[in-house]
């Protein structure tokens, strides 16, 4: 049987016990079914958390180095960025960014243009920042 150890209406951990004994430590824990870390506990009985919104989902992604986006786009895509940067009318501010960015932040407006200038979505962008920080070079 699974059981919850629950602080402020939150489950903070959940263990197996035997239905015959539980642990000192656990009594008074509640029986927790489903529930895992992060469930809530209501009226209701457990509640699983609410899903976090994209844009915070976004902001715990972490920045990856030129290197690592380069490489996981490949030379198909950063070509196309390479096009964007050539051409007469991009600005000076942002082919210094494509030439000389330390990191890429997943948050910033600059990589949402670059995205957007991809035909990325939000989803494949997160994927591509997610697969990204795998490569080391």
């Amino acid at each position: 049987m699974r059981i919850a150890q629950v602080e402020d209406g939150v489950v903070v951990n959940v263990i197996e016990v035997s239905p015959n004994h539980w642990p000192d430590f656990a009594k008074g824990w509640p029986q927790a079914g489903e529930a895992g870390p992060g469930w809530v506990v209501s009226g209701k009985g457990f509640m699983p958390p609410e899903p976090r919104p994209a844009a915070e989902l976004r902001a715990s992604i972490p920045p990856i180095s030129p290197l690592q986006g380069i490489l996981t786009l490949g030379e198909k895509e950063w070509g196309k960025v390479l096009a964007y940067r050539d051409h007469a009318d991009t600005t000076w501010g942002e082919r210094v960014i494509i030439d000389n960015a330390a990191d890429w932040v997943r948050t910033s407006q600059n990589i949402a243009f670059f995205g957007h200038l991809l035909g990325y979505t939000d989803d494949q962008m997160d994927a591509l920042f997610r697969a990204a920080a795998q490569v080391r070079a």
